[in-house]
């Protein structure tokens, strides 16, 4: 099953080379769900619970991290 990036259309499926580095990620002009591939996703080091980091004006990246408890 293809799951392509949402920017570059690389594929992010699981079993691909890029599957470990990708990112859930939102279309904010088609206002489409997917995924961003490591390569995509400049900026991708911001900090907090969820990060929201604009790409190009037009893709965020979303990646909502669990913390363990303490």
């Amino acid at each position: 099953m293809q799951e392509p990036c949402l920017s570059c259309g690389r594929n992010t499926a699981a079993g691909s080379r890029l599957f470990s580095g990708r990112k859930r990620g939102r279309d904010t002009k088609a206002e489409t769900d997917g995924f961003l591939c490591y390569a995509c996703q400049p900026g991708s080091a911001a900090t907090g619970p969820e990060q929201s980091i604009p790409l190009s004006g037009r893709y965020v990246v979303i990646d909502i991290r669990i913390l363990g408890p303490g």
